[in-house]
């Protein structure tokens, strides 16, 4: 499989045909200078670079990315103050992220700023982050809050960008391999670096996640490449592809898992994946700078399930679903002022989704095909300006005309005050929506073509506080306000808009250099979920979650870092009994250490222990968490 994925690598140089892009200040990451800073800048949730955002942002960095060790990108997530991540069962179970108690389909997913949801999958468009491999993840960053000013349709509770490695001058080759329990391995080659004008990434991997729990697999194949040029200070071109196929199977979801399940047939699922992007930007003068970005995203996926005993709420079902986006986006960047600067642009989004499959009762099969596309065209504008050195103020307008629904003009403005004495407050608010799915429009049983558009508004005011050189303390107190909620009617047996959530809590985060070799980061989010005018709990979303990371650097060769997990109780949804019933899940405790060894300059070593305590648990009903399970691994870096 490998030699196949370097062959299509290759083969997309000759490509010229791209168009496309969903990307805020992430315009120049495939074009950026090897040399560009990333740590300096954020790159989500705007239009362009900013040193600061007043939006509630958070960032794991490369070196916090390498020093968990963590075999999936949710883990990493977990770390992060108002994350919610809900996993079912092992490695084969769809996992979600869920941002301040929104829907999983409420988080707009970038990988490298390219839109990565997928509208014409059941889940409504949530993104299945068990398919993104932390080996390839340079950097992470989280926007919490409405973000469709910026992004248009999907960023109803904000945005999560994965960035892969970069480009850097000279010239960098890795090679890793990992293994561990339950026949889990994980390897991998890349080779980065610049020549000249020109910078480049090139990188493979295969993953195979075992079977750490019954029936739980999933098994992947990706490779990424980037090719920069900048012939001049002031213009820069770049061109990235990459590339995942995979396969996965698990018990089916809410079935029951491998405990309560009446049967062990199991759901099988084979995908691929592919995004293709290009940009240009040109600094026309020192005031007034251009991008032109276009990406192309495709996904096609092949599903199986066996239903649910006994088959009347859950039959059995299958799918053949294809869907491609492309988009093309313009900014302008404009300095108007040493403190004041300006954004504006267009965007073009061509969306097209089929799907082909059937449920089946009784032996008799009825067709679930449907076959939709849309256009949106957006125009937007935002200025950010510090008035006062110690005042960041920032607003963002956007004008979005989807086909076939009304227009949508969506807002947000924040504030950022340092007061003094190490005191920085911050204010957002913001308005987004979210078009319905293409599942949930076509689906021929279900489906239903006069659904609106999903509504959010979002406020929060957070503080921080920089008691000392080695210590920071942060709150943010948050509210979210969804309407027109997509929900299934049981007596037209059809989806409808009318759910209205509202969902409140708090984030704390503290950070604490103790010693010169040892850091402490720690979290913890409280999440309220009100369902108006119903009684009825909305499952995977504990109130209370926390947790504390801790890095050491033991000696000169030595470094190891524990993070500790809490989940708090959560509700659980479950067919097994052949009719819908909701669980309280009992809350957990979990610890993960890694332990690195620097064998040589070029030779890292790691042993990784995930579940130290082998604490018992479920992520849902009947499916059990992992147990404890022990990796090795070995990385040459030259």
């Amino acid at each position: 499989m490998l030699y196949r994925i370097i062959a299509i690598l290759f083969a997309s140089l000759t490509c010229n045909a791209v168009s496309g892009a969903e990307c805020g200040k992430e315009c120049s990451a495939v074009a950026a200078a090897p040399n560009a800073a990333l740590e300096d800048v954020l790159v989500t949730g705007t239009f362009a670079p900013q040193p600061a955002l007043t939006a509630s942002v958070s960032v794991l960095d490369a070196q916090q990315i390498q020093a968990l060790n963590k075999t999936t990108v949710a883990d990493l997530l977990r770390t992060l103050p108002g994350l919610l991540v809900e996993q079912q069962g092992g490695p084969g179970g769809l996992t979600a992220v869920s941002i301040r108690g929104g829907e999983s389909n409420f988080t707009l997913v970038l990988v490298d700023g390219i839109a990565v949801n997928d509208p014409s999958n059941f889940r409504g468009g949530s993104f299945d982050f068990a398919n993104l491999n932390p080996n390839s993840v340079e950097r992470i960053e989280v926007v919490r809050g409405a973000q469709s000013a910026i992004y248009g349709s999907d960023a109803l509770a904000g945005v999560i960008n994965i960035i892969t490695r970069r480009p850097q001058q000279g010239h960098q080759q890795d090679v890793y391999a990992e293994a561990g329990q339950d026949d889990y391995s994980d390897v991998g080659a890349s080779a980065l670096g610049s020549v000249g004008d020109f910078n480049y990434v090139v990188g493979v991997a295969h993953r195979d996640d075992g079977e750490p729990t019954p029936g739980s697999t999933r098994d992947t194949d990706s490779a990424n490449l980037r090719l920069g040029w900048q012939p001049s200070k002031a213009q820069e071109f770049g061109v990235s592809y990459r590339y995942l196929d995979g396969k996965r199977g698990s018990y089916p979801e809410q079935g029951g898992g491998p405990r309560f399940s009446q049967n062990d047939a199991l759901d099988h699922s084979d995908y691929t994946q592919e995004i293709l992007a290009a940009d240009w930007g040109a600094q026309w003068s020192s005031q007034w700078r251009s991008t032109v970005t276009g990406s192309r995203f495709e996904q096609d996926e092949h599903y199986r399930s066996p239903g649910i005993a006994p088959y009347l709420e859950v039959p059995p079902n299958a799918a053949d679903t294809d869907f491609t986006r492309d988009q093309l986006r313009w900014v302008n960047t404009l300095q108007l002022a040493p403190t004041l600067e300006a954004n504006v642009g267009a965007e073009y989004r061509h969306e097209d989704g089929k799907s082909v499959g059937y449920l089946e009762f009784f032996g008799a099969r009825m067709p679930t095909d449907f076959e939709l596309d849309r256009d949106t065209r957006s125009l937007f504008a935002d200025v950010s300006a510090t008035p006062l050195a110690d005042l960041l103020l920032h607003t963002s307008l956007r004008y979005d005309d989807p086909e076939d629904f009304d227009s949508e003009t969506s807002a947000q403005a924040g504030a950022k005050y340092t007061v003094g004495g190490g005191v920085t407050l911050a204010a957002n608010w913001g308005e987004a929506y979210k078009l319905p799915s293409f599942f949930a429009l076509g689906h021929a049983l279900v489906g239903n073509p006069d659904l609106q558009p999903e509504q959010g508004e979002s406020w929060d005011l957070g503080a921080s506080w920089q008691a000392s050189d080695a210590l920071v303390l942060g709150a943010t107190g948050f509210e979210n306000d969804f309407r027109d909620l997509v929900d299934f009617d049981n007596e037209t047996f059809r989806n409808v808009n009318r759910k209205r959530v509202q969902t409140s809590g708090v984030e704390l985060q503290a950070d604490w250099q103790a010693l010169p070799a040892l850091s402490l980061r720690s979290q913890a989010t409280y999440t309220d979920i009100d369902v108006k005018n119903e009684n009825t709990v909305l499952t995977g979303r504990p109130q209370w979650t926390a947790s504390v990371v801790a890095q050491w650097q033991i000696a000169a060769r030595w470094d190891t870092a524990l993070d500790y997990l809490y989940g708090g109780q959560q509700w659980a949804a479950s067919r097994h009994t052949g009719e819908q019933v909701t669980e309280e899940l009992d809350d957990y405790h979990r610890v993960d250490w890694v332990l690195h060894y620097q064998l040589a300059p070029a030779w890292l070593l790691a042993l990784s222990v995930d579940n130290v305590l082998d604490e018992q648990y479920e992520t849902a009903v009947g499916f059990d968490a992992p147990s404890r399970a022990f990796r090795v691994g070995v990385t040459f870096s030259n």
